[in-house]
């Protein structure tokens, strides 16, 4: 029998948790999703925790169950060290697989299993975003079977699989910005979603080998300033953000970073037409207040830009991340230009907060980058209801479509 083959991220094997030393607990604020074999495994523990456990357990439709959570929002196995008395009682061969597995993800592609860590994870983070190195993997032999019911288009993946090495290559190109990168990565999706669309799979390596050349690029990225440059509209930034404010709340603490978001808005909107924050230093005076505003949003970034220079690689770990959970998953839904806004959406915020926290401050330091970066991830990818919904967001909403998400990379 055939079995599988499993791929790491390079830092993937650095990461251990550390239990009740994190700053942060991975037992709050959601559900916690029983599968049916560890259902069935409770359901049989003796004595008092045998108790303990059938009196916080809601059989769900799957076969599985979720446990009750606590007044305060907490796993109710989560003692007042942030341990798992799950973990203590029964051991670790006991988590079921939503505690075992967190913070890792699995996608499985035929007879490959790719595993990585998501940012969620505080610790997870501080290990992702550390250095820059080009993204690579470690493989072995996994030693399961193939799973039957894991059946996809392989010429498609291959496909997908080979853009993705191209998409990771454009992301270490030191030519260009990271939103220049950004913008040219949005533009690669495009190409291969029109392919895709039309059924040309066979054509995509044409997408891929178009965007290796550093000539076109450079020639498209030109191209794409000179267009934005010719723009009267005000980006959306704050329609970017409000966006935002129907989110289930996993972690609390995102609360206090869209705040500060609301608050720098507010401050930039007051700013237009008088001379009060050094107005002077952003723009000259202009009839046209949409120019004006985007004009002293692109001087924020810039500074941002100037102090955040050596750290600026995160970003690009960062997309790291995206493209490698998301890009090959388009082979299941055929939508590459969802999968490449789930990345530039998500670096936009991160960099966007991070830059609110600097104006605020005067500095941004490492562990506030993580934990920034943290709640997002914890925002959109671990909640279904977020994830769905601004999943569809993305494709409708005008505020993420390529041609705004082009001008706030570019403005």
């Amino acid at each position: 029998m055939n079995s599988m083959k499993r791929r790491t991220p390079y830092y993937y094997k650095n990461f251990k948790c550390i239990a009740g030393d994190c700053r942060d607990t991975c037992c709050a604020g959601w559900d916690v999703d029983v599968d049916e074999k560890s259902y069935r495994f409770y359901r049989k523990v003796k004595g008092d925790f045998g108790k303990r456990l059938k009196s916080v357990m809601v059989p769900d439709s799957e076969g599985g169950c979720t446990f009750t959570l606590t007044e305060d929002n907490r796993c109710p196995f989560l003692n007042d060290s942030n341990l798992c008395d799950l973990y203590i009682a029964l051991g670790e061969e006991h988590l079921c697989e939503t505690c075992d597995e967190f913070p890792r993800f699995i996608n499985e592609y035929g007879s490959l299993r790719e595993v990585g860590l998501a940012p969620s994870c505080i610790t997870a983070g501080e290990i992702m975003f550390a250095d820059r190195q080009r993204m690579h993997f470690d493989e072995e032999e996994d030693g399961k079977p193939v799973n039957m019911y894991n059946d996809i288009d392989g010429f498609l993946y291959l496909q997908l699989n080979n853009a993705r090495n191209t998409a990771f290559d454009i992301i270490d190109m030191e030519d260009f910005t990271t939103d220049e990168v950004c913008v040219i990565l949005l533009e690669y999706a495009k190409k291969i979603q029109w392919y895709m669309d039309r059924n040309m799979d066979n054509y995509i390596p044409r997408a891929i080998d178009r965007f290796k050349d550093s000539n076109y690029l450079k020639k498209l990225v030109e191209k794409k300033r000179e267009e934005i440059s010719r723009e009267t509209e005000r980006i959306c930034i704050d329609e970017f953000f409000n966006s935002f404010k129907g989110m289930e709340i996993i972690n609390p603490d995102w609360l206090k970073y869209t705040g500060m978001e609301k608050h720098f808005e507010e401050k930039l909107m007051s700013d237009i037409g008088k001379n009060g924050h050094n107005i002077g230093r952003y723009t000259e005076c202009n009839e046209n207040p949409d120019i004006e505003y985007n004009a002293i949003y692109s001087y924020c970034r810039r500074k941002f830009d100037k102090y955040y220079g050596k750290q600026e690689f995160r970003y690009r770990q960062l997309l790291d991340y995206y493209v490698y959970r998301y890009f090959i998953d388009a082979v299941n839904d055929f939508n590459i230009v969802l999968k490449m806004k789930n990345a530039l959406v998500g670096y936009l915020v991160v960099k966007h907060l991070d830059m609110v926290v600097w104006d605020a401050s005067g500095k941004l330091d490492y562990d506030e980058f993580v934990d920034i970066a943290h709640l997002y991830s914890r925002q959109f990818e671990h909640s279904y209801t977020n994830y769905e919904r601004y999943s569809s967001f993305f494709m409708k909403k005008s505020c993420y479509s390529i041609k705004e998400l082009e001008q706030i990379l570019m403005v």
